[in-house]
Order: structure tokens, then sequence, then C-alpha cells
């Protein structure tokens, strides 16, 4: 059975153009679907408010440095979606056999078992559709866990390829409120430079352009996010140009303030910091 929930702002359930019943901002789907057909045989939905939900992220999509958001999630929840008797998502169900290495490995991360995590995340990735971001992101929590530094930056180095390839690279670069200052946490900020130091050799390797895109939690008002999104696109872009000299003249930056929130709760904590991501979009230089 698959489930998946969606949070919508304020009243309006924008997929769907009808209004969201009132203090039950979340949807939630749950389909269960025949394998063998690749039919959905049921489908049901309800809502559900804040008060009645635990929005705090799992261990491992609180430390993943990325958001892990693919083709294949976006098929996963589409398939949710969909009404008895059409056909599931058909890349959903090419990629289960991978999924299920994918959550064994994610239940022993989130176990703390990292050794097996490692072991299955290697398993997932030599896989013929193992080129995923959410795998990735495991190898690269469970190589940094284990103390293997030069592996986990070789891992950070082919999230950034994958990611840029796919025109889906969306880091959580978490900034102190109301700067562009990254947080001074060690435990959160200490990989940081390697991370732009991979995104900068990366991006260098291509003959595109970059967009450098900040954003913000839901906190203060539309024009202060505005300004601060975009001052913090020109010091990631800054700092990546830092890195490598030549991307000066590929790199663009742009803010969207709080304008495509993910979560959108507005706690400012580790359960919304996808709305405080950077993301890299490849572009024609002529734009």
């Amino acid at each position: 059975m698959l489930i998946s929930l969606q949070r919508f702002e304020g009243t309006g359930c924008r997929s769907t153009g009808s209004r969201c019943a009132s203090g039950a901002p979340y949807r939630l789907n749950l389909a269960l679907t025949e394998i063998r057909s690749g039919m959905v045989i049921a489908q049901s939905v309800t809502r559900i408010s804040d008060a009645t939900l635990d929005t705090r992220p799992t261990a491992f999509f609180r430390d993943s440095p990325v958001n892990g958001k693919d083709r294949g999630v976006e098929g996963y929840i589409r398939t949710a979606e969909t009404q008895p008797g059409q056909a599931a998502d058909a890349l959903y169900l090419e990629r289960l056999p991978t999924s299920t290495v994918l959550q064994e490995a994610t239940a022993a991360y989130e176990a703390g078992r990292m050794s097996e995590a490692l072991g299955r995340y290697e398993a997932a990735s030599k896989r013929p559709d193992g080129q995923q971001l959410r795998i990735y992101s495991g190898l690269y929590l469970t190589q940094s866990q284990l103390g293997r530094t030069a592996d986990a930056e070789k891992t950070f180095g082919t999230i950034a390829r994958l990611g840029l390839e796919t025109n889906n690279l969306s880091v959580k670069f978490l900034f102190k409120p109301g700067s562009t200052d990254f947080l001074a946490d060690p435990k959160i900020s200490a990989a940081y430079p390697m991370w732009l130091r991979q995104i900068a050799r990366q991006a260098a390797q291509i003959d595109s352009c970059v967009v450098v895109t900040g954003h913000t939690s839901r906190t203060g008002s539309e024009a202060v996010n505005e300004r601060l999104s975009l001052q913090r696109a020109v010091s990631v872009k800054t700092r990546l140009v830092g890195e490598a000299a030549p991307l000066s003249k590929k790199l663009r930056e742009s803010g969207m303030g709080f304008r495509e929130n993910i979560v959108g709760t507005g706690a400012d904590d580790a359960s919304d910091a996808l709305d405080r991501r950077v993301e890299f979009k490849v572009v024609g230089c002529e734009a």
C-alpha cells in the first residue's frame, strides 16, 4: 500500500481546485496496487490537521544534504493519487526492486546500524537504476557517520553531478536567521565548504550556465524574504566563484522568498529545513 501526504497553503487545494476543510491543510492519499497487472485496485483520500500530525522528519530526511525528490518519488506520489482501475506510474513499478533495497538501507540508518546501511546503499547504487539522489544521499550519510571522509566527499561530488545532470540539485544550506551567514553549529555546517567545493567542480565541468536560487521559510514579510533569499543566493554564488573562478561568467542568482515552500510551516527548525534550501538549475548561457 502506498501513502502520500501533501500540505496545502492556507485553505486552497491548488492541485484539485477544491477547498480544504478548515484546520485540515494536509491531504493523505492511500492506494493499493496489484503488482502483476500494474493497476491500482483501491484508493482513498482524507484530510488531517496539523494538531494530529507529527511533522518532524525522520533521521534520514533530517540529515540528508539534498532534497531527494526525483522522478521516481513523483511516480510514487502519482500512484498514491491514482483512481482504481487506472495504471500505476510505470517508473514507480520499474524501480520497485531497487526501492525495496533502499528502504532496507534507510531502516538500518534510522536504527543506527551504519555498517549494514552502508552495505545496502552500496548494493542499491550498483543496480541498473541505482543512479538516484536518495541512494547517494544514503551513501554520503553513512560514509560520513563511519568517518570515511574521502569517500563521503567523492559521493557528494556524485550527488552534485547527478543533480546538475537532472536539473534537480536542491541543497540544504542552513543560514542564521535573517542573515547570509551559515549556521555556526559545526554539527550542521562543518561540511558546507566541501559541498561548495564539489558543486563548484561539477558546475565548472558543464558547458551550460547555472542559476543559483535562494529560498526562505515563511517567517516575516514577503518583501523581506524576497530580498533575503536573493542575498543568500548571491552569497552562495560568491563562495562558488571563490572555489572555481571561471564560474564568474556562468553563474546567475535568483531569489524566490517563500513562494516555493515545500513544507510551509514556518517553524524555522529541522522540520522545515527544505524551505530554506538553495537550488541549482542548469540553463543556457544566453538566458
